[in-house]
């Protein structure tokens, strides 16, 4: 087996055992990870030319471990903060807007916000010539930082769940890259294109990505469906 598929394997364990134990958040959990799971060939379609060796002799190929480390990852970013804090969701008293069909309204804002993160990495790609992994961690950091500008409540929440995102990758990649196939670790990235400042093996990009999508993920649910954390 794959070092990535074991690691894959892992975030989708920890985002099972999440599951199960906090009903409360499983919903937002489930939610996340498919809009993961939705984003995963679009990702790795733009990370494949520079960041990651996943080009066959033909194409570049979506794996079922791309796809679970995606879901894994986004579900698990997006309630980490909650459950490890003890945090509860609760509606904001007087909302700005009463939406005729809510669950459409904010599904419509879900979309436009991850449209615009693409939006804004492909634009400092082609623009800029910034590399695929590090507009994307720049695309997520304006997503983030413009939703903690419009909610500061939700800072903590980002700022946490970012920590423990990156955390949980670490630990990850560490155990099956760094530990169980270290020569795995110079095929599966691209380091011309990178720092290659390693951290305990894993790469700081890798690292930075994982991150960003608690930074980004964390507090999105929470502030498109107007929910505060206490």
């Amino acid at each position: 087996m794959q070092p990535f598929l074991l690691t894959s394997l892992l975030l989708f364990l920890v985002w099972l055992l999440l599951a199960f134990f906090s009903q409360k958040t499983r919903r937002e959990q489930i939610i996340m990870s498919l809009v993961g799971l939705v984003l995963a060939p679009g990702i790795l379609v733009i990370v494949s030319s520079d960041y990651r060796n996943i080009i066959s002799n033909s194409f570049a190929g979506v794996g079922i471990e791309d796809l679970l480390f995606s879901f894994s990852l986004f579900g698990i970013a997006a309630v980490i903060y909650q459950i490890v804090v003890g945090k509860h969701t609760h509606k904001l008293k007087g909302e700005r807007y009463r939406a005729e069909h809510p669950a459409v309204h904010w599904y419509i804002h879900l979309v436009l916000t991850l449209g615009l993160w693409a939006f804004i990495s492909l634009l400092l790609i082609e623009v800029f010539e910034l590399a695929s992994i590090r507009a994307l961690i720049v695309g997520g950091l304006i997503i983030g930082i413009y939703t903690i500008a419009d909610r500061k409540d939700l800072l903590l929440d980002a700022l946490l769940s970012g920590l423990f995102t990156a955390i949980l990758v670490f630990l990850s990649e560490q155990i099956f890259f760094a530990r169980l196939f270290p020569d795995v670790v110079g095929n599966f990235w691209r380091f011309d294109n990178m720092t290659s400042f390693l951290i305990g093996g894993v790469p700081l990009e890798e690292l930075m990505w994982a991150a960003v999508v608690g930074f980004a993920i964390g507090p999105l649910y929470e502030w498109l469906r107007r929910c505060e954390l206490k």
